[in-house]
């Protein structure tokens, strides 16, 4: 009986815990690969966080702001502007990156709202970002980096 008990308890909470994952890679606006970020939803929260391996990357800061378009060179516009309910998120400053002399970035770093609360904390995940550009910033002329789309996932 506690064995069909603890399958039970299992079956009910086990949808809850499938966390999204995926690896984005960046190119400059040469077209050079700078690097990747493997992204992954936390099984508890369901909130992003991206584990980045960027290089070639000059020194100071950046940051990476999600787009609503399809691609890096259809990146159409900041997606709160279509869909207010992600402001709370700062979709503009998903992410800020401080890069030292050495022109590379290797630190993994999470993705929150500015209140996390039920309501909004699963507006943005790696399911949601799919198919949309990641678009990485210079913070001190805020001038276009590099691009990296999410990628959809494949059909079988």
């Amino acid at each position: 009986m506690r064995l069909f008990i603890l399958t039970f308890l299992l079956s009910i909470f086990s949808f809850n815990l499938n966390a999204d994952w995926a690896t984005v890679e960046f190119f400059n606006q040469d077209g050079r690969n700078i690097g990747n970020a493997e992204g992954v939803d936390s099984w508890f929260l369901g909130l992003p966080a991206f584990k980045f391996n960027l290089k070639h990357l000059d020194p100071g800061k950046y940051r990476i702001a999600l787009y609503d378009g399809n691609s890096c060179s259809n990146y159409g516009l900041p997606i709160q502007k279509n869909n207010p309910k992600l402001i709370d998120w700062h979709p503009e400053n998903l992410l800020i990156l401080s890069v030292n002399n050495n022109g590379i970035f290797d630190t993994t770093l999470g993705i929150k709202p500015q209140n996390t609360t039920a309501e909004v904390r699963s507006l943005i995940n790696i399911t949601f970002m799919r198919g949309k550009p990641l678009l990485v910033f210079k913070k001190s002329n805020d001038s276009l980096f590099a691009c990296g789309v999410v990628p959809l996932l494949r059909e079988n």
